[in-house]
């Protein structure tokens, strides 16, 4: 129907597959949303003329397996679509983003330990919404499965954790989920990187703890009540991303739900940022608001 809700799901038809599929159709439904599983098939070079034919039975192989997605998802009662592309992997993706730009964007994620992966490329790249299907929770989910009950969402207090508190909050409510809102202050700085620190009496580090956690508290406090939250938040202190992480399994979270970047427009760049430790780390998939 016009007007109705686009869901892109990015699929390579690895075993991972089954778990983006069953995301796409979790949150398609909840949203009303039609998917449209985008396939491409990545060269990085225009291939030369003697692997046509090769490259063409693999494209005819990939369409079948894709077309099987499709089909189990109307099965399940989602609307959806496919397309395969031959070209740059996110190249290709980003056409389609611009071309028809969709309300969410559905990947598998893998990292790689020296440059940035495909699907690392991709989120830092999107300007809509993308959920990152990984973790325990998410190996373990099938077309009609997959549910969330439990949605974490960490702020920082910035613009994108307005945004962030805004996408929590509306997916608690169609998932009838319960939300849950946590600020870490980033201790780790002062106390394992700071020389500063170690100079100090015991009597000023307590002092300083406390200083810290009053002003933090008194932001929060400030934040939710311009927000209009009514949830309590919790403080948390260490490294935001090794600790939002331990929260997200420890409180069995299924969703975790943060801005794509932060206050630190120079950390995020340079050495990661607490988003991209949140992806490294999280025990379920994760939401993130551009």
């Amino acid at each position: 129907m016009n007007g109705q809700p686009r869901l892109v799901a990015g699929i390579d038809l690895s075993p991972e597959t089954i778990q983006v599929v069953s995301y796409a159709a979790l949150f398609a439904t909840a949203t009303h949303s039609k998917v449209r599983l985008l396939y491409v098939m990545d060269y990085l070079l225009t291939p030369p003329s003697y692997l046509l034919a090769y490259i063409e039975e693999e494209k005819k192989r990939g369409e079948k397996e894709v077309a099987v997605w499709g089909t189990r998802l109307r099965e399940a009662g989602v609307d959806a679509e496919y397309e395969i592309i031959l070209g740059r992997l996110h190249e290709s993706f980003m056409k389609v983003m611009e071309e028809t730009p969709p309300s969410l964007m559905v990947i598998g994620y893998k990292s790689h330990l020296v440059r940035p992966s495909s699907s690392e490329r991709l989120i830092k790249s999107m300007k809509m919404p993308v959920l990152v299907v990984k973790g325990k929770i998410a190996s373990e989910a099938s077309i009609g499965s997959a549910g969330v009950k439990s949605i974490l969402c960490p702020i920082d207090f910035s613009e994108n954790s307005k945004k962030a508190i805004a996408a929590a909050r509306q997916y608690a409510s169609l998932f009838s989920a319960h939300m849950r809102l946590v600020h870490v202050i980033p201790t780790h700085r002062v106390k394992k990187e700071g020389f500063f620190w170690r100079q100090l009496p015991e009597t000023e580090r307590i002092a300083f703890d406390a200083g810290m956690r009053s002003e933090a508290e008194s932001k929060l406090t400030a934040f939710c009540r311009v927000q209009g939250i009514v949830e309590k938040g919790e403080i948390f202190e260490g490294h935001p991303g090794e600790v939002i992480s331990s929260i997200a399994e420890e409180g069995k979270h299924d969703l975790i739900v943060i801005g794509a970047r932060g206050l630190s427009y120079v950390e995020s760049v340079l050495i990661g940022g607490t988003t991209e430790a949140v992806l490294k780390t999280s025990p379920c998939p994760v939401l993130i608001v551009h």
